[in-house]
């Protein structure tokens, strides 16, 4: 937080007191114009007094802003703080006085004043004046300092608190996406080795290649797993490594067909959300059909958005299935983190086209991955 310090108040005092006795001399001027041919209102006698006594002023300010700072008056603690910091500005404004006192005394008695409201100079009169005329807005003058110190204060504290929040507020967020994602890759994960398990006694040859190709995307995987985006571009290509263990699986039957503008590949989507939406089309779509079908995965942009649709060929479901689909883990999951990611910027939407099959639709803002979050090892499984 900004502190005053002295040196600072050294150089800022005869700038003010500059300024402040130039004013001081016009209006004297102004009110009577024969004052300027007197000692009391020659413009070099008013200039000095002026940067003498704000110098001096000034250079108490480091010492309020400690004692605001060390005697600080909150909700819970008011009525201490409060009295203290009264007594404080009565003390110290009376000290200023008597020095402002001594420094007025002495640049009058320079000038060549004997006289001061009819009375002769002396200190101890120029005291009293001093004190009648200025004690009170000195008071008010480390009042004023002290409300500068705290309203800086809090201000800084409000910000570090609301700082500290919306760190708070992202790594809970990032724990939650976290949760999910953790969630997410056990349940593919079971349903590949599933898959795997259906065909190891008729075909051992393709379960092992599944096996290792399993192994290649679980690396693939892992390794985007401090990601919670990629290009549309990388997530196309990790879902078509999911679908290539599914291929053994099916066999030629399984056919995907990709419909996605080049210039939509670097937009930025969240890590695997495509892949349990194809899995679910696989899962649901095709279950007892051992000719496979098609999975068309396609993306579009309207307007500050990117909608992409994975849908299937298969024997299509009804609008109670429907229903029931939206509640499953894959779309459950898929719809909390875009949620957390992009929270009233996205939607989700299951249909079953008139020609048949099933479709999802998920819609995020358009925005490219930054090059630091598009990373190539992501897909480098051949480590």
């Amino acid at each position: 937080m900004l502190r005053p310090r002295v040196w600072h108040m050294l150089a800022l005092g005869p700038v003010v007191g500059i300024l402040s006795g130039t004013l001081s001399y016009w209006l004297q001027y102004w009110i009577d114009p024969t004052i300027v041919t007197r000692p009391i209102g020659q413009y070099g006698w008013v200039v000095l007094y002026n940067v003498l006594a704000w110098t001096s002023w000034l250079l108490f300010i480091p010492l309020i802003w400690r004692l605001a700072s060390a005697v600080r008056i909150r909700r819970e603690r008011f009525v201490r703080p409060t009295v203290f910091h009264l007594a404080a500005s009565l003390v110290l404004a009376a000290l200023v006085c008597v020095i402002s006192g001594f420094e007025q005394y002495g640049v009058m008695a320079a000038s060549g004043i004997t006289m001061a409201a009819g009375q002769p100079l002396s200190p101890a009169f120029n005291l009293k004046r001093v004190f009648l005329f200025t004690f009170e807005w000195k008071v008010l003058l480390y009042w004023g300092v002290v409300g500068v110190h705290h309203a800086i204060y809090y201000a800084h504290a409000l910000g570090d608190r609301e700082l500290r929040e919306a760190r708070l507020e992202a790594r809970l967020v990032e724990a939650r996406l976290d949760a999910l994602q953790r969630q997410l890759h056990p349940h593919f994960v079971f349903n590949t080795l599933h898959a795997i398990a259906g065909v190891m006694h008729r075909d051992p040859d393709a379960a092992e290649s599944m096996l290792v190709r399993l192994g290649d995307l679980l690396r693939a995987v892992f390794r985007s797993h401090s990601q919670q985006e990629v290009s549309l571009g990388r997530e196309i290509e990790l879902t078509q490594q999911y679908l290539d263990i599914q291929r053994m699986r099916f066999g030629a039957g399984l056919r995907v067909e990709l419909d996605v503008p080049g210039h939509l590949r670097d937009t930025s989507v969240p890590v695997l959300v495509l892949q349990p939406l194809v899995e679910n089309a696989i899962k649901h779509g095709f279950a007892g059909r051992t000719d496979g079908g098609t999975i068309h995965v396609s993306a579009r942009q309207v307007a500050d958005r990117v909608e992409v649709t994975v849908g299937d060929s298969g024997r299509g479901v009804s609008a109670d299935a429907i229903e029931r689909a939206r509640d499953g883990v894959g779309l459950s999951n898929t719809r909390s983190r875009l949620e957390h990611l992009y929270p009233g910027r996205h939607a989700l939407t299951v249909a079953a086209p008139a020609s048949g099959g099933f479709a999802v639709t998920i819609s995020v803002p358009a925005t490219a991955v930054a090059p630091q979050e598009d990373l190539a090892e992501v897909l480098d499984i051949s480590a």
